[in-house]
């Protein structure tokens, strides 16, 4: 079978031949219909991602997807993050435990470009901040303007918050998030620290996909303005495009209850994931959670994997 293969961490994936043995009991054979080149993937495919630590090329980019099991030709979603391949290929083994069959009314490209986004936001809620579906609870997010960010307003407004307060660069893609369910956003100043940070101040939970100095500027901004301190706050860090690092004061630490908490694979498990998937898909067929993307070939992976900007890339075999 063919695939999108690393050769080396950094290059662009060529279109390669690849031997794929056949699936073990544990295992099932699926073929692609469509997987997402999400930003894990990429930071997966250049080395950088915790995940891929310790592993060396080749590696076959791709974290999820929809696909048919080869014997049966049930659509279903599946999750590859444990696979020793990615879904960037035509054919896949994964663990029979994580696929999962598509609700009644799914759209495959959909749900193969969107999970991973929506995921991220629904694990934070689910599994780090113990919030379910028709919690009462209101939350800011940093990074809205991102594929990830606009799922997970989406996510929010479906679990039931009351308040959804999106933070990020003005223009069109902030815009967006009250379409897409935000109740107020918060544009970021070109001198940060100087952005009036007010409608968030009370929120109950922040989804942080950016971290660095972006957050160095959202976390005393918010902090300071609370008006009962002793509010709960859960910080969950889920991406870190602004940077690795924020220096916190450690007066913020004793000046009021929050919790800075990290979400990824490692602060939940794959049986946690797995058990909530099945519910977070019929949330997203329900609530029509929709994101942009952009067909592209798995042969012609090597020309367009460093292209910038535009929508996600949707990947068909």
């Amino acid at each position: 079978m063919h695939a999108a293969v690393v050769k080396a961490w950094g290059d662009a994936p060529e279109y390669s031949d690849f031997s794929l043995p056949p699936p073990t009991d544990s295992q099932v054979r699926l073929k692609v219909v469509a997987a997402g080149v999400h930003t894990l993937v990429r930071s997966r495919a250049a080395g950088k991602h915790f995940s891929i630590a310790g592993k060396s090329p080749p590696h076959i980019p791709g974290v999820d997807g929809v696909g048919t099991v080869a014997e049966t030709g049930q659509l279903v979603y599946f999750n590859c993050l444990t696979a020793p391949t990615g879904s960037l290929a035509e054919e896949i083994n994964v663990n029979k435990t994580d696929i999962f069959t598509l609700p009644t009314g799914a759209d495959p490209d959909a749900i193969a470009v969107i999970v991973n986004a929506a995921m991220s936001s629904w694990m934070a809620f689910t599994a780090r901040a113990s919030v379910t579906p028709g919690s009462n609870f209101s939350v800011a997010i940093v990074g809205a303007t991102g594929v990830s960010g606009q799922a997970a307003v989406q996510i929010a407004k479906a679990m039931g918050a009351t308040e959804i307060v999106t933070i990020g660069k003005p223009g069109a893609k902030l815009d967006k998030t009250e379409e897409n369910g935000a109740t107020a956003t918060i544009a970021l100043a070109e001198d940060m620290s100087k952005t009036d940070f007010s409608a968030a101040a009370d929120v109950d939970i922040v989804l942080d996909y950016l971290w660095g100095d972006v957050t160095k500027a959202v976390i005393p901004g918010i902090i300071s303005q609370r008006k009962n301190k002793s509010q709960r706050l859960s910080w969950i860090e889920i991406g870190s495009l602004g940077g690795e690092h924020v220096p916190i004061p450690a007066s913020t630490l004793r000046m009021a209850n929050v919790a800075f908490l990290g979400c990824g694979p490692g602060s939940w498990t794959f049986p946690e994931l797995n058990a909530q998937l099945p519910e977070m898909l019929k949330a997203i067929v329900k609530n029509g959670l929709k994101t942009d993307f952009e067909v592209k070939g798995l042969k012609d992976v090597q020309s367009w994997w460093n292209e910038k900007g535009g929508a996600r890339p949707l990947v068909k075999p």
